[in-house]
C-alpha cells in the first residue's frame, strides 16, 4: 500500500470520527507507524477517548460502520470487554484494506505514562498478552504512534514524556524483570527433577518473557508486542550474541525427561547471567 493510499484511509477515518463527542485524538499505530510494515500489514488506529464523556457504544459502532466499505464492522468489542487494558475496538475494511480501530481511555493512558516516566511500571494479567500486560506498552504506543487528529494536543503532550526513553523506567524494568526471571528459574528446579514438564515449561517461558523485557529496557526500546520480540531483541547492540539461539535451544529441549528439563534450565540461567551482567554496566 502506498503512502497516498494510507493517507486516504486516515482521512476517511478522521472525517468520520473527528466530530464525535468525547474523542480526544486519533493516531496511526502498529507496524505502519514504526515503518516495519509489509504490503499485507493491517492499518492499526488508536482511538483515544475521554472518560467523562466517552461516546456511547451504539454511537461509536454506528460511526465505525460508516467508515467500513460494506457499512458494517467485521467485529466490535465495547469498553472493557477484553479486560481493563485492551479496551475494545472495531475491525473494518477501508478502501479494501483491513483496518483495526483500538480504543484507549486517554485519562488512564495519561496516569500510566506519567507513572512509567517516574519509574513505576506495572504488570497485569490480560488475555492476548502471554507476557502479561506491562503498562509501558501505553508509553511505547505514544512514542511510536503518529497522531493525525489531536485538536487539543493531548497526544503530543503525553508523547513528550516518552521520548527520550525515561531512565527511571529502564532501571525499574531491568531490576523487576531481571529478578523475576531468576525467581522463575529457581522455583522450577525441583519440578524439573521430578519431570514436571508443564510447570517447568511455564517457568521457562516466563523467564524468557522477563529477560526479553530486560533486553528492551537495556536498549531503551519499548516492547509493544510479544510476537517477534525474541528475534527483534536479538538485533539490539546490547543483546548477547547467543541470546536467541540459546533461548530456542532451551525451549526446544523441554520434555518429560528430568535430564532435559534440568539442562534447559541451566541454559536459561546462563543466558540470564550474561544478560544481567551486561544490563548492570
Amino acid at each position: 500500500m502506498s503512502d497516498t493510499e494510507q493517507e486516504r484511509i486516515l482521512a476517511k477515518v478522521r472525517e468520520t470520527l473527528a466530530d464525535v463527542p468525547g474523542i480526544a485524538g486519533l493516531a496511526l499505530g502498529g507496524s505502519r507507524a514504526r515503518g516495519t510494515a509489509d504490503p499485507a500489514s493491517d492499518v492499526d488506529i488508536g482511538l483515544y477517548y475521554h472518560r467523562a464523556n466517552r461516546p456511547g457504544i451504539e454511537q461509536l459502532a454506528a460511526a465505525l460502520a460508516r467508515i467500513d466499505d460494506n457499512g458494517s464492522t467485521d467485529g466490535y468489542a465495547g469498553y472493557g470487554e477484553w479486560g481493563p487494558w485492551i479496551n475494545g475496538g472495531g475491525w473494518l475494511h477501508v478502501n479494501g484494506v483491513k483496518t483495526d480501530i483500538l480504543l484507549r481511555e486517554v485519562d488512564q493512558v495519561s496516569a500510566v505514562v506519567r507513572a512509567c516516566a517516574a519509574g513505576q511500571p506495572e504488570i497485569h494479567y490480560q488475555p492476548g498478552h502471554p507476557h502479561g500486560f506491562c503498562t509501558a506498552i501505553y508509553a511505547g504506543e505514544l512514542r511510536h504512534n503518529i497522531a493525525f487528529h489531536d485538536p487539543d494536543e493531548v497526544l503530543a503532550a503525553l508523547r513528550a514524556l516518552t521520548d527520550p526513553y525515561p531512565e527511571p523506567l529502564a532501571a525499574a524494568l531491568i531490576v523487576r524483570f531481571g529478578w523475576e526471571a531468576g525467581f522463575a528459574l529457581d522455583t522450577a528446579g525441583t519440578a524439573a527433577r521430578r519431570g514436571d514438564v508443564a510447570y517447568v515449561s511455564g517457568c521457562a517461558y516466563r523467564a524468557v518473557a522477563c529477560l526479553t523485557q530486560v533486553l528492551y529496557a537495556s536498549a531503551r526500546r519499548y516492547l509493544l508486542n510479544e510476537k517477534g520480540s525474541i528475534a527483534e531483541a536479538a538485533t539490539f547492540a546490547t543483546t548477547p550474541a547467543e541470546f536467541r539461539s540459546g533461548v530456542e535451544t532451551a525451549l526446544a529441549a523441554l520434555s518429560a525427561r528430568p535430564d532435559d528439563l534440568v539442562t534447559a534450565l541451566t541454559t536459561l540461567r546462563e543466558i540470564r547471567a550474561e544478560i544481567m551482567a551486561s544490563a548492570d554496566r
